[in-house]
């Protein structure tokens, strides 16, 4: 038998035993199809049958949005939350509103109309609807919220006002505020002493009967996306 012919026999039995290992034995068929031909294979660094497999992708994109959530909020979480609901924020693009915002928790995970809810451990708003796994939070920037606050350590009653420009009214004229003065909870059925912000002016009254002081907060409403909801005893 010449050189020649035994070269087409031995082509011809490989080309055989790859039909019949790729038929009747699939994972050495693509092994040896990889030591055949392995840049064909190749994507993204990987070979064999996998390397496209459009469920091995779709679960990299989601670790890979999984890590994208926890490194973003990772600043946000506190230390200690063991009385209350952790929840994310959904984003309101592109309507920005900053009085209301929704979250992902609601009365079956244990949400209860009313309650506070946190930011950084400072008070951000209280829950005013609820739905299965979500609720809507009315913020402190929300012109129809108020609620009894105290100011300063020295501890001057004072109503806080929402709003765009949020601020704290019927302060007795005698109260010596300052810039930077704490305001806090003070009103029923909230934590007491919930910090809100502080005091960045102050005014007197349009009657000239009280003191007004204008208030900050120490973040920024449109960068919140996790918050703490307060559990009911």
């Amino acid at each position: 038998m010449t050189p020649r012919r035994s070269h087409r026999w031995i082509l011809g039995i490989l080309i055989i035993f790859l039909v019949a290992a790729i038929l009747f034995a699939p994972s050495y068929g693509w092994k040896l199809r990889d030591l055949v031909s392995p840049r064909e294979n190749a994507v993204a660094g990987q070979t064999g049958p996998n390397a496209d497999d459009p469920n091995l992708v779709a679960e990299n994109d989601a670790l890979k949005a999984q890590l994208a959530t926890y490194q973003t909020i990772s600043a946000e979480l506190p230390n200690d939350n063991s009385h209350y609901i952790r929840a994310m924020v959904y984003s309101r693009y592109p309507f920005n509103f900053k009085n209301q915002i929704l979250v992902s928790a609601g009365a079956q995970d244990g949400v209860s109309s009313g309650t506070a809810v946190l930011f950084q451990g400072m008070l951000l708003g209280r829950i005013i609807q609820i739905f299965p796994h979500e609720a809507i939070v009315q913020t402190v920037l929300d012109s129809g919220f108020e609620m009894p606050v105290r100011v300063s350590s020295s501890g001057y009653d004072g109503l806080f006002m929402g709003g765009a420009s949020p601020k704290v009214g019927s302060i007795a004229k005698t109260a010596a505020l300052q810039t930077g003065d704490v305001v806090y909870a003070a009103a029923s059925g909230l934590p007491y002493g919930l910090p809100l912000g502080t005091v960045t002016a102050t005014s007197t009254s349009a009657d000239s009967l009280f003191t007004e002081a204008a208030i900050g907060f120490p973040y920024d409403m449109n960068a919140v996306q996790t918050v703490l909801i307060a559990q009911t005893p």
